[in-house]
């Protein structure tokens, strides 16, 4: 059978895979300065306008911690999970984190997934500490930050290290500058 050489020819497409959740990781406290491993967390954050329900969903790979019944993200909202809650609290002043995750974020580099109840994963990182990830969330005191939090969490380009020292748990990574008085 001979082709039509006025139809243009298809390239097959390279595999993609494409998570569709609305709940993110947005920060990540893997190497907190000094040697309290008890001060790492991470930060959720949802991308849709409504509150959604995360009960029985879980953190998995290099940590593990199952959301009890009830939790709610609210929606554009952010959500603190720690090693270790009243440690974080007391070293930081950061309320209302849950906790404690089983396991710790390696240093040199881990993996974290986050799955929905039916065990389906919605959104994964396997951050770094060597280049191309940035050195400044190395054990310097900022965090690993997502510059758009509306971006995907997989690509290396969607981070960088945080700002501010102990980064900005329950906030906006990198707010907008207040605009100038005229």
């Amino acid at each position: 059978r001979r082709r039509d050489s006025r139809l243009p020819a298809l390239e097959p497409l390279e595999p993609r895979r494409m998570l569709d959740s609305t709940v993110v990781f947005n920060e990540i406290m893997y190497n907190p300065p000094g040697e309290d491993e008890a001060l790492e967390w991470i930060e959720l954050h949802s991308q849709m306008a409504v509150d959604v329900d995360l009960s029985e969903w879980s953190l998995d790979d290099g940590v593990r911690f199952e959301f009890p019944a009830g939790t709610t993200l609210a929606g554009a909202g952010y959500l603190v999970v720690a090693k270790d809650p009243v440690a974080l609290e007391a070293a930081t002043g950061i309320r209302g984190a849950l906790g404690p995750f089983a396991g710790q974020l390696a240093n040199a580099g881990d993996r974290i997934e986050l799955r929905n109840k039916s065990d389906r994963l919605m959104d994964s990182v396997d951050y770094g500490d060597r280049d191309p990830w940035p050195a400044g969330a190395d054990g310097s005191g900022a965090t690993l930050a997502k510059i758009d939090r509306d971006s995907g969490s997989e690509q290396v380009e969607s981070w960088t290290a945080s700002a501010q020292i102990g980064g900005t748990p329950g906030r906006e990574n990198f707010p907008p500058a207040p605009a100038a008085a005229e």
